[in-house]
């Protein structure tokens, strides 16, 4: 039997816990405790009595609801031993008069903590610094009879990963984090006679447990269901009285860490104006130099591959190249999504890679000392296909497939909207102090390729897109019309950067006159959303306006100033070295007898649009089966037949 220890010296890891659990350690050079070194050895025993330690035994001892790992560097029992026993033992049983010491120094490596979010440090920090400083300085807030900040409203999308940073900022602190989920109380309670009185209770007893332990810090998830009414209808019904007075009852020394995928603006007048959501921390969708730190850190926690096998190489220029491309392209996803894209882009290379059956591919991948290869640029491709942004599923475009090389002549204007596309979405205006620009309007006689210039600069760059439709965009329905528009808008903002592409932008932004002032009509409304929602009471930044029309005239000028469409762009009808231009792509997709020049066609093409040099391949094509259903080639009498038939107005 093993005898009892009178005394357990005991050094907490490394790795499990932040630097700043060294304040549970008493010594000369340690900082204030956090906590009573006296209440925290007594929680120690509790989790130990009865147990059986030794020396160098690593042990599991949970704090609120994170796993802490100590080291048992020394034991000492509570009386001597029989003859024959004179050595101190290693082993001994935990009683309920084993006094716990902790040692000065620390273990050398226990379980990983939870790693820091890549990409979102800074969150982190802050949240871990405003929950500290509530705890450092609330007796002076006592003092000057101020109410601390008590609270903090993580808010953010979902997926971008709010838990794991409030999951990490609080494993900086060494303190016990009561969970609660507002969601499952709501759930357990619907349909109850008492529903109200359970909501209530269970918000008191997380309250309960946590001011049991203070200082320490309440974690409430799924804000959002007091947003939602029909959660609300079975039984409940002061939901957000019940959470108002749990807000305001906190005990002293607990502060309360919210979770939600809003800001709050949905929420009720009455919980809006409560003190709890007044500090609010957001979680925003991840900008380049982010997704690039959640891409490095994805692939190489997914190349890891068994242990002792040699980490994947994530510093070479190839792979630093690769994270660079495929950030640059998963614009607009959130964490949750580059983890899925990289998942597919992995899956899709072993899929490459494997000869029959690909369960035996992965068996071999798992016994290999080798770290497996890196995905090549076509597996993310074909991954960021499958995984679309979740912030614009509901207004969902296809990515335009067209190119500049697809897109012959206006080398002028081709540069111009290069030129406009870089500046709109770089981050060097913000850098110089200056506001990058916000829109771009084609404008243009019909058929001279607006649309497709649009689509093809949209198609070159990285950003996602969103179309606007009239057809669609008007309702029957009151106010339906603007609020969609209003959801489109907050949709690209949160899949910024987004271009928002608005095709014949005179059907919902025309001039206003005073008879649709008089009548309030609803292109009146649509116009003046649009208009708010472009340059605004709301903050657009990473949402570029592209907008056509050919009726420039026809166009309200107030969307025409500065902060909304920045740049006019007049699409004219082709020059002859624009046709000679076009004719050389259109000539690349049919073959053309040896008589047939390009030149001599731009010359013969004056005044003709692109849609009109366009049409004449399909009318010479026309001509040559009439001539000969063989044919093979494009000569050049089809070509004047061609334009003859175009001016005579012959189909």
């Amino acid at each position: 039997m093993a005898p009892t220890l009178a005394r357990v010296v005991i050094a907490h890891t490394s790795d499990s816990t932040s630097d700043d659990l060294a304040r549970l350690v008493p010594g000369p050079a340690a900082p204030a405790a956090l906590y009573d070194p006296e209440a925290w050895r007594g929680a120690v025993r509790r989790q130990l009595l009865g147990a059986t330690l030794s020396r160098g035994e690593r042990l599991p001892v949970w704090i609120g609801s994170r796993r802490v790992y100590l080291d048992v560097v020394d034991t000492a029992p509570v009386a001597e031993l029989p003859d024959g026993h004179a050595d101190t033992p290693e082993t001994g049983a935990v009683g309920a008069e084993t006094r716990i010491e902790f040692s000065s120094r620390r273990a050398a490596s226990g379980a990983p903590a939870v790693p820091v979010p890549a990409g979102y440090d800074a969150e982190t920090l802050a949240l871990a610094g405003e929950v500290q400083g509530y705890f450092d300085s609330r007796d002076l807030y006592q003092q000057l009879r101020v109410q601390a900040p008590q609270t903090v409203l993580v808010h953010g999308v979902s997926g971008v990963g709010k838990s794991t940073v409030i999951a990490c900022g609080l494993e900086r602190l060494a303190c016990p984090v009561v969970r609660g989920d507002l969601a499952e109380i709501v759930a357990s309670a619907s349909g109850a006679d008492i529903a109200d009185e359970y909501v209530a209770m269970a918000l008191a007893d997380i309250a309960a447990r946590a001011g049991a332990a203070t200082p320490s810090v309440i974690v409430l998830d799924a804000l959002d269901v007091l947003c939602d009414d029909e959660e609300q209808t079975d039984g409940i019904a002061s939901l957000g009285r019940h959470f108002v007075e749990f807000t305001e009852r906190l005990p002293p020394g607990v502060a309360l860490v919210l979770e939600s995928c809003t800001d709050g603006a949905g929420l009720p007048p009455s919980v809006r104006r409560c003190e709890a959501l007044q500090h609010k921390l957001p979680v925003p969708v991840p900008r380049l130099t982010q997704r690039e730190a959640i891409v490095r850190s994805t692939l190489r926690e997914l190349l890891a591959g068994t242990p002792g096998a040699p980490a994947p190489d994530m510093d070479s220029s190839a792979a630093a190249e690769l994270v660079a491309r495929v950030a640059n392209a998963a614009a607009g996803y959130v964490a949750r999504e580059i983890a899925a894209v990289c998942r597919q882009a992995l899956l899709r290379r072993l899929r490459a890679q494997a000869d029959g059956d690909l369960a035996q591919q992965l068996q071999r991948l798992c016994l290999a000392e080798d770290a497996p290869a890196l995905p090549e640029w076509p597996h993310f491709a074909a991954a960021l296909q499958i995984v679309r942004p979740s912030q614009q599923l509901e207004f969902e475009s296809p990515r335009p497939t067209l190119r500049w090389a697809d897109i012959g002549g206006y080398v002028r204007i081709k540069q111009e909207l290069q030129q406009f596309i870089r500046l709109a979405t770089s981050e060097t205006p913000s850098r110089l102090g200056i506001r990058p620009p916000s829109g771009i309007l084609l404008h243009g006689p019909p058929g001279c390729g607006k649309t497709t210039l649009a689509l093809a600069m949209i198609g070159e760059s990285a950003c996602n897109v969103i179309s606007i439709r009239g057809s669609e965009l008007f309702s029957k329905y009151l106010g339906e019309s603007e609020a969609r528009l209003r959801r489109l808008f907050q949709a690209a903002r949160a899949a910024a950067p987004c271009i928002v592409f608005m095709d014949e932008v005179d059907s919902i932004a025309a001039r206003r006159e005073w008879s649709s002032v008089e009548s309030g009509s609803p292109a009146l409304r649509v116009l003046s959303t649009l208009l708010n929602e472009m340059d605004g009471v709301h903050e657009s930044r990473g949402v570029v306006a592209v907008g056509c029309t050919n009726q420039l005239d026809k166009i309200d000028d107030a969307i025409l100033r500065p902060g909304r469409f920045d740049r006019l762009v007049e699409v004219p009808l082709p020059s002859a070295d624009d046709r000679a231009g076009i004719l050389q792509v259109l000539a690349q997709r049919a073959p053309l007898a040896d008589d047939v020049c390009v030149t001599t066609l731009a010359e013969m093409t004056d005044a003709f649009s692109g849609a009109d040099v366009e049409r004449l391949f399909r009318e010479a094509g026309l001509a040559a089966m009439r001539a000969d259903p063989a044919a093979a080639v494009l000569a050049k009498r089809d070509f004047v037949s061609g334009i003859a038939a175009m001016q005579d107005g012959r189909l």
